[in-house]
C-alpha cells in the first residue's frame, strides 16, 4: 500500500520562495492521490496566500491563515488539519528534488516508529557568507552520518526536510510554541523518549535557498545556547563540543565570557569584515569568522542562561 504524505509547509512573507517550492512539488514523482499540502501562512501579508491558492497542483492544497505565532504553531496547525498518516515538513525555501517524498516513503520502510530526516543541500547560487558557514556545516553533518561516523539523533531533526506519522506528534503534544529556536530539536527528545528512530535518508533532498540577515543569525546563535542550557543539555552539548571548537575560537570565548560587555559589541563590528573577506573571494577565512562569531553569539546565550559568569567559566574550562 503506497504511504500517503501531508506536506505541511510554514510560510512567512516569501512569496516568491513559496511559489518555487510549490512548483517544485508539482513535479513530485508520486501518486497524486497519496499527497497534499498545507501552507499554512503565519500572519503575512505579501500576496502569498492568494497565490498559493491560486496555483494549479496536481494533488490536493489547502492554504491555513493565522495570526503571526511563529513557525511551531504553524506546524501545529498544519498537523490538526492534516489527512494523511504520514506528516512531511518542508520550509519554504527549500525547493524538493522530484524524488523526494518518495525517498521519505523509503527511508520509513515497513516501520512504524521511524523521524526520517533528508538533507537541505547548498544551491549553486551565491549566498550569504554567514548562510553559506551554516549550510556547509549542515554538510558536515550529513556526510558524516553518511557515512556512518554516528548516527542521527534528535539534534538533526530540523523539519525543514523530515517526515513522520502524524500520531506521533500527536502523542508527543505538538511543538512547545514557547520556543523561539530548536524547536524541533525539543519535539525530537520527546519523541525520543516515546520510542522514535531516527533516519537519515541523503537521497530526500532539497535546495536550501536560504536568506538571513545577519542579525538573525546572530540572534539564532544565543537562542541555540539558551536552548541548549534549557534542555538540561549543557554538560553534553555545551561544554562537550567545546573541545573540539578551534584555539582561537576558544580562547575569544572564554575572553567574552569574563568581558560582557565588549564580547556584546563584537558581532555587530565583526559583519564587515566577513562582508569584505567574503567580497574578496577569501572564503576559508571568511568562514573561519563566522564560525567563531556564531560560537560566540551561542555562548553569549549559555552565559545568560545559566545565570553567572562562574557558571559560565566553569564549563569553557
Amino acid at each position: 500500500m503506497t504511504p500517503a504524505f501531508s506536506i505541511v509547509i510554514p510560510t512567512y512573507q516569501r512569496r516568491a520562495s513559496l511559489e518555487r517550492v510549490l512548483t517544485a512539488l508539482a513535479l513530485q514523482e508520486w501518486p497524486p492521490d497519496s499527497l497534499e499540502v498545507l501552507v499554512v501562512s503565519d500572519g503575512g501579508d505579501d500576496g502569498s496566500v492568494e497565490m498559493a491558492r491560486a496555483l494549479a497542483l496536481p494533488f490536493p492544497s489547502r492554504v491555513l491563515e493565522q495570526a503571526n505565532q511563529g513557525p511551531a504553531a504553524a506546524r501545529n496547525l498544519g498537523v490538526a488539519n492534516a489527512r494523511h498518516p504520514f506528516v512531511l515538513f518542508l520550509d519554504d525555501d527549500v525547493v524538493p528534488d522530484p524524488r523526494l517524498v518518495a525517498e521519505h516513503a523509503h527511508g520509513h520502510g515497513e516501520a512504524a516508529n521511524r523521524v526520517v530526516i533528508g538533507p537541505m543541500l547548498e544551491p549553486p547560487v551565491r549566498l550569504q557568507p554567514w548562510v553559506r558557514w551554516e549550510s556547509r556545516r549542515l554538510a558536515e553533518q550529513y556526510r558524516a552520518m553518511e557515512a556512518g561516523e554516528w548516527a542521527p539523533t534528535p539534534w538533526q531533526l530540523y523539519t525543514g526536510n523530515a517526515s513522520l506519522r502524524v500520531e506521533w506528534i500527536r502523542r508527543a503534544g505538538g511543538f512547545d510554541t514557547s520556543l523561539l529556536r530548536a524547536e524541533d530539536v525539543e519535539l525530537g527528545f520527546r519523541l525520543e523518549r516515546l520510542g522514535c528512530e531516527f533516519v537519515f535518508n541523503p537521497r530526500a533532498a532539497g535546495l536550501h535557498h536560504a536568506t538571513r540577515s545577519y542579525r538573525s543569525w546572530i540572534g539564532a546563535g544565543y537562542q541555540y545556547g539558551r536552548n541548549d542550557i534549557l534542555f538540561g543539555k549543557g554538560e553534553e552539548r555545551a561544554a562537550g563540543q567545546f573541545r573540539y571548537r578551534h584555539p582561537l575560537t576558544r580562547a575569544l570565548v572564554r575572553w567574552a565570557v569574563r568581558h560582557r560587555r565588549a564580547a556584546d559589541r563584537l558581532p555587530a563590528l565583526a559583519q564587515p569584515a566577513i562582508r569584505a573577506l567574503d567580497g574578496l573571494r577569501l572564503t576559508a577565512v571568511a568562514d573561519r569568522a563566522c564560525g567563531a562569531v556564531f560560537n560566540l553569539a551561542y555562548w553569549l546565550g549559555v552565559s545568560d542562561e545559566v545565570g553567572s559568569r562562574a557558571a559560565a567559566l566553569e564549563l569553557v574550562s
